[in-house]
């Protein structure tokens, strides 16, 4: 089962292995196709990094966040 990831906005991270906060999934401006996640540990992005990565395609995203548990709520 996979999770449906919204670009350029915050999503809280209800459950996971080792992070709970928000992320934020943008596009990478210098590498068309690729993706960024950020997770902070509160809901924007003056607060403490927990974790960025760069992913290149989003079913690697996906894949990433599925195998950490992560359920996330997106904000509309």
């Amino acid at each position: 089962m996979g999770l449906t990831l919204h670009l350029n906005c915050f999503g809280e991270i209800v459950e996971g292995n080792y992070y709970r906060g928000y992320c934020l999934l943008s596009e990478d401006a210098e590498e068309p196709g690729a993706l960024f996640l950020v997770v902070y540990a509160g809901p924007d992005q003056t607060s403490e990094v927990l974790l960025s990565e760069w992913f290149p395609s989003i079913q690697a995203v996906n894949h990433f966040a599925r195998d950490q548990n992560w359920s996330i709520e997106w904000r509309s």
